[in-house]
């Protein structure tokens, strides 16, 4: 990995906000993400240590550089928010951590279709080609982020009503996206 130091300003400073809301270790066995330190899942965890010729182990123990080149290599860069305008750029990041990078790109996409024309409006396919990025960086990207914030407080409803023990997890899920609405102004 590159040095923590390498990587760019943005995505540092928008993986703070991503981690006061991801918090530490928890093992919620309602949450279908298991056992998760540092909004990271064993699961995701042990693939990344496999990637690295490394053996499995508690993802509890999972260092500060692993957890920023993890963030960095399939959430940030996957979802290609160093090539999106702020505060766009924070929430796709935030959605994809939260949502996962496909469905974060289908809210972007989805949201940017509100304001397209018909004849331009987007595939939504959870693939961030060159016509998305052209039209998020065409666009105000306040207004497409909170129409992303909308798309995704309807998602979490879909969530429970398909799911109804995860209810709990339902408030914590609205405040995050409340907190992303206020950061944007």
């Amino acid at each position: 990995m590159a040095n923590r130091n390498d990587l760019p300003y943005t995505f540092l400073a928008d993986l703070q906000f991503v981690l006061k809301w991801e918090g530490g270790l928890t093992d919620d066995p309602d949450d279908p993400g298991g056992r998760t330190n540092k909004g990271i899942t064993q699961r995701e965890y042990d693939k990344f240590r496999k990637s690295k010729g490394l053996p499995p182990q508690d993802v509890a123990k999972i260092s500060d550089d692993e957890v920023y080149e993890i963030y960095y290599a399939n959430y940030w860069k996957a979802a290609r928010c160093n090539e999106l305008p702020a505060p766009l750029r924070l929430v796709v990041f935030d959605t994809a951590v939260n949502m996962g990078v496909a469905t974060s790109i289908k809210l972007l996409q989805q949201a940017l279709n509100e304001f397209l024309i018909q004849d331009k409006k987007l595939k939504v396919d959870g693939i961030i080609g060159p016509k998305t990025l052209e039209a998020a960086r065409s666009m105000n990207a306040a207004a497409v982020a909170k129409k992303m914030l909308e798309f995704r407080l309807y998602r979490y409803c879909d969530i429970v009503r398909n799911n109804p023990k995860l209810v709990k997890f339902l408030k914590g899920w609205v405040s995050r996206v409340m907190s992303l609405w206020r950061q944007i102004g």
